[in-house]
């Protein structure tokens, strides 16, 4: 009876012990959730007055970031964004942008899987640049990606980084050449 006692509380205590190493995994997956839907919910409440209200772009941005420091797989944060209703392009940018060591092709596959086309892939691969501004991947490595292979080398070289547009100068101020009468 003894030995049988004892091999219950081990077991129940190993499934303990176990769950909890498992819960830590999604630690990230609740924070990002939380995050996306607070961001969601506020951006679609319209505040008055001097209330500060987040853009969906930074919530999606600062969720991303976060989850990609806490190792969040990448292909599961696409996923949960995508249907929470954020913008495919800008969450496969940001987790290019955020993702440190993400793999084009393997991501390609999961938002493929996902419903998102190739070509916004490859559009947020071209796209996406480091916290210090320089492209994440260069237009060999997004036209040689396998999974992007299909869409053909024109297309995916068509999305390189260009240079941001120059702005035109402010207009000079204008001069009146009349001048009051009395």
């Amino acid at each position: 009876m003894r030995n049988i006692c004892l091999t219950i509380l081990l077991i129940v205590s190993l499934c303990i012990l176990a769950s909890l190493g498992f819960a830590q995994d999604n630690v990230w997956q609740k924070d990002y959730v939380s995050a996306l839907t607070k961001g969601k919910t506020a951006v679609d409440k319209k505040t008055s007055g001097l209330g500060y209200t987040p853009s969906e772009a930074t919530v999606l941005e600062q969720a991303i970031k976060a989850a990609m420091e806490m190792k969040a797989p990448p292909c599961e944060a696409v996923k949960i964004a995508v249907d929470l209703k954020y913008s495919p392009y800008a969450v496969i940018k940001n987790v290019f942008s955020h993702g440190g060591e993400v793999n084009l092709n393997q991501l390609c596959m999961c938002a493929t899987e996902s419903g998102i086309s190739k070509q916004i892939v490859a559009r947020a691969a071209a796209d996406a640049a480091s916290p210090l501004g320089t492209p994440v991947y260069s237009r060999d490595e997004i036209a040689q990606a396998q999974c992007l292979q299909d869409i053909g080398l024109g297309y995916a070289a068509r999305y390189q980084r260009l240079p941001p547009p120059i702005e035109p100068p402010d207009p000079p101020p204008s001069v009146s050449a009349s001048s009051p009468s009395s």
